[in-house]
């Protein structure tokens, strides 16, 4: 029973540093959820005077989530962490039960971007945690691994660590990026490897009632060498299918003045482009946004495309521009959810050439 019990503490404690740690690299992703779920509860509206609440609160959870798991692994503070995983664990297996059931929040985020899980799949991993945990709590046996001091101090540096990370994280991008847009992903194919854009035709044929569908070459075949094929077949439907797509749902950069989606134009210049993201254009400090425009401004004059997306109404662009000297930089509209996606920080910049992201930097990494 003692190797099955160190079992279940080693699973326990690595499942809980592991979900601290995802969410650690990335505060502003929980705290994104975090918002979701009080939204889905009509609960948001409490908070709307503590617009930072949301983000203190992520950062507390990642480390508290990581400690748990620390103390546990290493059977630190048995009774504290153990009883403290206890009243977690039923909090959390009644919320994940209530998400299956009702399916409100596609994603509980346990693990942050890094492993995403449908809420049944949330809910049944939390099960099995609870049976890991009630075994540690029944069978396992009080014992010393280090003498107090040095509990203490490991236990201390431990917290000072994973808090500063957490913190890196929030002040500055992520560290480890598991979004489409990491460092390196391609979100764009080049332009000497984009592929023509693919036509399909379904038709019924007028014997058989069957329903076959055609390229277009195989159509343009099938009418040289068929000279009866109108009349034994009907039209049914067409597609397109357009290979050359940008690879991040529901990102877009629409044109206010034409309505047009310019994102696939834009992210598929050859040359070394920037795109500046700012979810809210009404709530960036005069220091982040005189930054990045500076920065962007620099980069315009060496020949360099730069646009900026935002989910701001374009009716409140024109104080932003004006107090910023922004009129050579193109808006462009975006939902904000996609703009989060991107980057993290209130205004960001994002360096891409031939389709693929080279850097992404907060305003704080940028030099004045």
């Amino acid at each position: 029973m003692k190797y099955i019990v160190n079992i279940c503490r080693f699973i326990f404690g690595a499942v809980f540093m592991f979900s601290g740690f995802v969410k650690a690299v990335d505060p502003y992703g929980t705290a994104y959820k975090m918002e979701e779920y009080l939204n889905v509860f009509g609960l948001s509206s409490w908070l709307e005077s503590m617009p930072y609440i949301y983000i203190i609160a992520s950062v507390a959870m990642c480390c508290l989530e990581f400690m748990i798991g620390f103390m546990i692994f290493f059977h630190l503070y048995r009774k504290f962490s153990l009883w403290l995983a206890g009243l977690i664990m039923v909090y959390f297996t009644a919320l994940t039960l209530i998400d299956a059931l009702t399916n409100q929040v596609s994603d509980c985020g346990c693990f942050g971007d890094a492993i995403k899980l449908t809420n049944w799949e949330t809910f049944w991993k939390n099960i099995v945690l609870d049976v890991l945990l009630l075994i540690i709590i029944i069978f396992e046996r009080k014992k010393r691994i280090m003498l107090n001091l040095w509990r203490g101090i490991v236990t201390l540096l431990v917290v000072i660590v994973i808090i500063g990370f957490s913190l890196w994280n929030t002040l500055y991008e992520p560290c480890i990026d598991f979004r489409p847009w990491a460092v390196g992903n391609q979100i764009i194919l080049p332009k000497n490897e984009q592929k023509p854009m693919e036509s399909y035709a379904t038709y019924k044929n007028n014997v058989t009632n069957k329903e076959k569908e055609f390229n277009m070459q195989e159509l343009m075949d099938m009418y040289q060498k068929d000279t009866t094929f109108n009349s034994n077949w009907t039209f049914v439907s067409s597609r397109v299918i357009n290979p050359n797509v940008v690879n991040a749902d529901g990102f877009s950069m629409s044109d206010i003045q034409t309505n047009e989606d310019k994102a696939f134009a834009f992210l598929s210049q050859d040359d070394t482009i920037y795109l500046l993201t700012c979810v809210d254009l009404l709530n960036v400090s005069d220091k982040a946004a005189q930054r990045v425009i500076t920065f962007a401004e620099k980069k315009m004059e060496e020949g360099k495309s730069v646009a900026l997306i935002t989910a701001t109404l374009p009716s409140q662009w024109i104080d932003f521009i004006e107090k910023y000297k922004a009129q050579n930089i193109h808006f462009y509209s975006t939902d904000d959810k996609a703009i989060k996606t991107v980057a993290r920080s209130s205004i960001a910049v994002v360096e891409l050439k031939d389709g693929k992201v080279i850097s992404k930097k907060s305003w704080r990494q940028i030099a004045e």
